[in-house]
């Protein structure tokens, strides 16, 4: 459960879907001419042309518009420098590609037509100001990114663990691919000797930039598999280590195997010595699960799925905002205060679907009669019901549900008809 408390809080706080609003207006600074037209106008004025690659699902992006890009001495430097234009990368899909941007938001600058540098994820006023003044100088933020990490020799003093993610991070936006794969692999044997407090980015953010390398540079993916198959070792004695196996199957996502995963559980999920390890990477085995929509796996993967259930409502609670920048509408602030209540939905629609699909009945009853205790919202009918039909598993008792639920909006309508097909079947 460690991974998944340190991980949580960071994945809503900074990519939660909230949706779009046409009606939010954008930062002024923001120019309104297409993109060539724009950057065009930058060239002739002999100014620099920024590009915010951004999302209207993005947080940290609708976090900068609120204040980044209104501060009033960001605003003064890129008025009298820089033409500077907002890209949405959903809209705009092949632009996005041409940019090759990978992760919102991505800011760009280009002079005289050419990209000069480039940095990602949120920037506060002083972050983008140094940037932008270090730029002019002609500096990259890779260098000053360089310099702040220092080396990795402890005896120097402590490593700066979070330098050296953005210093590999940089590397990789900046196709320096041998020197990131070179800083992956360190950072990924030894950080945890420096900072113990990376362990959930490690295994996530970390985990998920070292996919996207590995899915574009062959040799990134070369010494990841080697990784890889290193750690397999520690899983050939009798006695494993927890952590060799969340390591084993985390790298196995990052080289892109996860039949390897598979094919590992199907040989020991009978061993009552592995029981406690499924266990502990019993989140990654669902996840595949679900992509091979294996439901009776899934159902048979937890031996307390109540009490499963329980602690992702104990710790979605823990996500709850209080600090959302201001400027959003009324609907989007609606959704992000709905995040946790969404997530908490399609885990209990798996679990359920699950023990329905493993024969689990009595199990699965319970189940769904405690989520509903948690989420008294037609929303959670819905995700119940939706998911056992998704996976074949309509009940007669479903209809008991939607006729007793509370239908305001017609919500469950469309449910109902659905669920009587099924059961005609």
């Amino acid at each position: 459960m460690l991974r998944r408390l340190i991980l949580l809080p960071l994945v809503l706080r900074f990519s939660v879907a909230v949706g779009a609003n046409q009606n939010e207006d954008p930062p002024p600074i923001f120019d309104r001419r297409p993109y060539a037209e724009a950057k065009n106008g930058a060239e002739q004025s002999r100014k620099w042309f920024i590009v915010d690659a951004t999302a209207a699902w993005c947080l940290p992006c609708r976090q900068m518009d609120a204040t980044t890009w209104r501060d009033e001495k960001v605003v003064k430097w890129l008025t009298e420098n820089a033409v500077v234009l907002a890209v949405d990368v959903d809209r705009q899909e092949k632009l996005a590609a041409d940019l090759a941007v990978e992760a919102m938001p991505t800011i760009i600058s280009f002079k005289d037509g050419s990209e000069f540098d480039r940095v990602v994820g949120y920037h506060t006023p002083d972050e983008l100001l140094a940037w932008l003044e270090g730029m002019a100088r002609g500096e990259k933020a890779i260098e000053a990114i360089r310099k702040r990490a220092g080396n990795r020799d402890p005896a120097e003093g402590r490593v700066d663990i979070q330098a050296r993610l953005d210093l590999a991070a940089s590397l990789a936006a900046s196709a320096k691919f041998e020197e990131a794969t070179d800083e992956y692999v360190w950072l990924w044997q030894h950080m945890l000797e420096h900072d113990l407090g990376y362990y959930g980015v490690r295994l996530s953010f970390m985990a998920g930039d070292m996919e996207r390398l590995a899915s574009k540079h062959a040799g990134a993916m070369k010494r990841f598999t080697e990784l890889r198959n290193q750690t397999a070792k520690a899983l050939e004695g009798e006695k494993v280590h927890p952590d060799d196996l969340v390591d084993w199957v985390t790298l196995n996502q990052i080289v892109g195997d996860a039949k390897a995963t598979l094919v590992w559980y199907e040989k020991v999920k009978d061993e009552a010595r592995w029981r406690r390890l499924i266990d502990r990477v019993s989140r990654d085995l669902e996840r595949l699960f679900i992509a091979e929509k294996r439901w009776a796996d899934i159902g048979r993967l937890y031996t307390n799925p109540i009490q499963e259930l329980e602690q992702e409502h104990e710790l979605n609670q823990l996500t709850r905002h209080d600090d959302l920048p201001p400027g959003l509408s009324k609907e989007v602030r609606e959704k992000i205060l709905d995040a946790p209540n969404r997530m908490l939905r399609e885990k209990a629609g798996r679990l359920y679907t699950g023990l329905l699909a493993a024969r689990r009945e009595d199990e699965a009853e319970k189940l769904a009669a405690r989520a509903r205790e948690f989420d008294h919202s037609p929303a959670m009918i819905i995700a119940l019901i939706s998911t056992a039909l998704e996976a074949g598993h309509a009940r007669p008792q479903h209809l008991d549900w939607i006729e007793k639920a509370a239908d305001q909006d017609g919500s469950l309508a469309d449910l109902r008809a659905r669920t009587l097909s099924a059961l005609a079947r």
